[in-house]
């Protein structure tokens, strides 16, 4: 059986499949958690449940009871789960008993019980690690890279019953970085803000973790609506030394400019507040100050701050440049005025 990570985990689980061994291996905490709680759930360990569970560390287990914990059947009939935590102890020299046991166990695991081993790092090429990829498998926590963060997101999100946009599920993992257990955070407050909805956009994400973190965010993009190129640099350091991630500051960038636009587009339409509020998609209360700020830009402007920002958003990701620096100089582009037609 190859390696797998997480998300198979999931989803060969939910596909009732069920095997005799894991190793769950890798530095990444909180998938490791999440993976032995995974399949502790689908075991039916817990009260009342359809297995027992029986834990260990590897630096007190001993051969008989890890092994006699296996193959003794609960009451019942219930199936037998015996988790050995700090698994890399067994590569040690006096572990050597246990590691040996283990091994001959493998070579012939029971279908009727389920050993599970949680460790940060395991040897590959050990007899043990070869016999676990042999005989169950192993799920591999690594820390995710970037890319893959919206993927963990979308698969968390379903298991709270919702769905996410993709659109959503990139903004949340941009917001907040591959901090899972800060991710699986905002996911709660996610669900907790939408109530009985299913399904999750964007706005609410925006809504429920954004607006934790937008309230200097929204003085820089006043400031920059403002074409006040101080103080927008000086709210922009004061920003990036909080530790407020560069995409999250570029996103209400974007986002601003979008809202001028349409405060531009509809001021020359309608003088009904209520209905120019709604196309711009802001408060009434906050309505005046947009199209005060549209003012402060010609159209082509508007229409060439995108191209600006789309740039920055490019060298974000691609330029070894300090993104502080890659922003910095897009404000500047954003603030300093292009041309006098209006």
């Amino acid at each position: 059986m190859p390696k797998i990570d997480i998300t198979a985990l999931d989803r060969e689980l939910k596909q009732g499949k069920r095997r005799p061994v894991y190793f769950i291996v890798g530095e990444e905490g909180y998938l490791a958690h999440a993976a032995l709680a995974s399949i502790k759930e689908a075991l039916g360990a817990g009260d009342g449940g359809a297995a027992e569970v029986v834990s260990f560390t590897a630096q007190e287990a001993s051969p008989e009871d890890v092994i006699g914990a296996l193959r003794t059947v609960p009451m019942l009939g219930a199936r037998p789960v015996v988790v050995i935590r700090g698994g890399e102890a067994l590569a040690k020299e006096r572990k050597a008993a246990i590691s040996d046991a283990l091994a001959e166990y493998l070579s012939k695991p029971l279908d009727c019980a389920t050993l599970i081993v949680v460790a940060e790092k395991m040897d590959g090429r050990t007899r043990l690690m070869q016999l676990a990829e042999k005989s169950g498998a192993i799920v591999e926590c690594r820390r995710l890279y970037d890319d893959k963060v919206p993927a963990w997101i979308n698969m968390q999100v379903k298991r709270n019953g919702r769905q996410i946009s993709m659109e959503a599920a990139k903004f949340l993992a941009e917001m907040v970085g591959n901090d899972l257990g800060q991710i699986s955070g905002a996911i709660d407050r996610i669900v907790l803000y939408i109530g009985d909805r299913k399904a999750v956009d964007l706005k609410d994400v925006e809504a429920a973790v954004a607006d934790t973190h937008q309230r200097d965010v929204f003085d820089l993009t006043d400031a920059v609506g403002e074409r006040r190129l101080s103080r927008a640099l000086s709210y922009l350091h004061n920003l990036i030394q909080n530790g407020q991630p560069p995409p999250l500051i570029l996103h209400m960038l974007a986002r601003h400019f979008r809202m001028l636009s349409k405060a531009r587009e509809i001021s020359g339409r309608t003088s009904d507040r209520t209905e120019m509020a709604k196309y711009i998609g802001v408060n009434p209360f906050y309505l005046q100050g947009y199209l005060d700020q549209s003012q402060n830009f010609s159209r082509s402007e508007l229409r060439g701050s995108f191209a600006v920002l789309h740039r920055c958003d490019r060298e974000i990701k691609s330029s070894r440049m300090p993104k502080e620096r890659v922003i910095e100089r897009a404000i500047v582009a954003l603030v300093e005025k292009k041309d006098a037609a209006r």
